[in-house]
């Protein structure tokens, strides 16, 4: 610790030897002089001699007075006793956190300054004592400066390692340090900017909006335009206390481009699906692809209809990804599976603190992360009135409020929708508004059943078969004549998702290398009519509700939700459904 001063100290002997005329040493703990003056100036960098008083001062902790070095009782041993030319001294240790790191000596080697020494010992005893405090507090003092630098350099290592920007202001709002992000982004000179206000960066609205909320703020989406560029940023502020009043805040940068694409990696949604990945060429199902394919390069919404099971989905995926919107954000939003309560902050997202159980950090939106990309409403038809009308403002004004805020967000999605149900007959009945109808119909297409395409079952079967012949290890080679002939008369009331099912059913239980008729009929038993005749329409009724709830389950799921969900679409309690499944 005491070599970091080594050159202070060296000045500060220089300076003691130049006012009272005394020559002064100084040594680490390991006996190194690190500073002297006179002849010892020359034997900087060497040891000490050995059994020296300084080596005892340093292994005492105590302070030595010697008025005669060739009869102190103390140099007896000392290894340079014989070469020895001084007159008298006095040697401190400097102790530090309760360390020894060093000693300090003041020497005398003139019989004339013996004397004056002698006299005056105590007052160069305390001397001596004070200078080793003040060397010992000016080691301390530069070793903290040294932890402070450290950790000042350790700090900005961090923040520029930080793939956001970093913006340090004071209460003033003037920018105290910024990160290589921002220098780099908008092309700045640190030089330049330090010292300068924060609305060379931020709009004047934004600054407010922070400074009102006493520099807190959490993701607000703020546009920035630096020269010709315009960049658009998700922008947190959070205040620098000191003393519990505010001293300045931190102002960080999240790239909403690169947000978006970090949310498309995780979903696990940015593999290209076109429409030669929807397996089907009837007549009547290329027919629909080809309309399909023909509209997804114009930017209009486009509302698909069919059963549950048809593969809407997939043409939606397809659409956007054969768009000029492929690579940006598609979102798929089940507009029945979300709860009325939280379908608007779902959505359009929410504030800090709006309701009850909200997070602390407020929450994007659907809208809001797919804001330039293609959002896709499935069972549109579920979605509550009152949101309805939420989002056909969205849709006709290309902006939101998020629950609990009071800034607009712009956004421009394109729309696709899709719903098993018959919207013409629900907006004839009021359950869903003629407005909204119409902004989402603006490209109807209709997506066939199974059973209206029969040619492709089998084809759709073999597609099926082999990917869960990866999936659970299987070598199964095709289906049996009696099976094929099952899967082309059976209706498919499910379509391709029950098809798909019924093969996962098959291959698990199929111990042949052939799927035969026997193992797909026991999954297809319930849609059989051929015992008909043997039931009576008590059975018949239970045989058809029981059929009912399971391809709502089958649909939605069988959690505790998702069974409150099905309850409520077929307008009975939840006990009853209970009831319904334990029969």
């Amino acid at each position: 610790m005491i070599h970091q001063i080594k050159d202070e100290l060296q000045e500060i002997a220089e300076v003691i030897k130049a006012v009272i005329g005394i020559d002064i040493t100084i040594m680490d703990k390991n006996l190194s002089r690190i500073a002297g003056t006179g002849k010892f100036k020359d034997k900087i960098g060497h040891k000490v001699p050995k059994n020296s008083v300084f080596q005892k001062s340093i292994i005492t902790r105590q302070p030595y007075f010697v008025d005669d070095p060739k009869l102190c009782s103390e140099c007896t041993i000392c290894s340079s006793k014989e070469q020895c030319d001084e007159k008298a001294e006095i040697c401190f240790p400097i102790i530090i956190d309760d360390k020894v790191e060093g000693v300090i000596g003041m020497i005398i080697f003139e019989e004339e300054q013996k004397e004056a020494f002698l006299q005056k010992q105590d007052i160069y005893k305390d001397f001596e004592k004070r200078l080793g405090d003040l060397i010992s507090s000016r080691i301390k003092e530069k070793t903290f400066n040294n932890k402070l630098e450290y950790k000042s350099k350790e700090l900005l290592t961090v923040i520029n390692s930080v793939n956001e920007g970093i913006i340090i202001i004071d209460k003033e709002n003037k920018i105290l340090n910024l990160n290589t992000y921002i220098i780099d982004k908008f092309n700045l000179k640190s030089s330049d900017i330090i010292g300068k206000n924060i609305n060379l960066i931020l709009p004047d609205k934004f600054i407010n909006k922070f400074i009102g909320a006493e520099y807190y703020l959490e993701e607000e989406s703020v546009g920035i335009s630096i020269g010709k560029l315009r960049y658009n940023f998700l922008v947190t502020s959070k205040c620098i206390k000191v003393n519990n009043e505010v001293s300045g805040a931190v102002i960080t940068f999240k790239d909403f481009n690169k947000l978006q694409q970090s949310v498309l990696k995780i979903s696990g949604k940015h593999s290209v699906f076109s429409f030669d990945d929807i397996i089907g060429n009837s007549n009547i199902f290329s027919a629909v692809k080809d309309q399909a394919k023909h509209i997804a390069k114009q930017d209009v919404p486009v509302l698909l209809l069919g059963e549950s099971g048809t593969g809407k989905e997939l043409f939606a995926r397809a659409i956007h990804f054969e768009s000029q919107r492929r690579n940006e954000i598609f979102m798929p939003i089940n507009c029945g599976a979300i709860p009325d309560s939280l379908v608007e902050s779902e959505l359009f997202g929410y504030e800090k603190g709006a309701f009850t159980g909200a997070s602390n950090n407020g929450k994007m939106g659907k809208f809001e992360i797919a804001k330039d990309g293609t959002i896709f409403l499935d069972e549109i038809g579920d979605l509550p009135l009152h949101m309805q009308v939420k989002l056909l403002r969205v849709l006709e004004e290309k902006e939101l409020i998020r629950v609990g805020g009071v800034n607009t967000i712009k956004v421009n999605p394109r729309i696709l929708a899709a719903t098993h149900k018959n919207l013409y007959k629900m907006v004839e009945r009021n359950e869903f508004r003629r407005d909204l109808f119409y902004r989402l119909n603006v490209i109807p297409i209709n997506i066939p059943a199974l059973r209206e395409r029969s040619s492709d079952i089998l084809k759709l079967s073999m597609y099926f078969l082999n990917r869960y012949n990866k999936i659970y290890g299987k070598e199964i080679e095709g289906f049996s004549e009696s099976a094929k002939k099952a899967l082309i008369s059976y209706s498919w009331p499910g379509n391709v998702r029950e098809l798909q099912n019924l093969i996962e059913y098959a291959i698990n239980f199929e111990r042949t290398k052939y799927i035969t008729g026997d193992t797909i009929k026991k999954r297809m038993i319930e849609d059989n009519d051929t015992d008909i005749e043997d039931k009576g329409l008590k059975e018949m009724v239970d045989d058809y509700e029981r059929k009912i709830i399971n391809k709502y389950i089958e649909h939605y799921g069988s959690d505790t939700d998702s069974k409150k969900m099905i309850a409520k679409k077929l307008k009975i309690s939840t006990a009853t459904l209970y009831r319904k499944l334990e029969e």
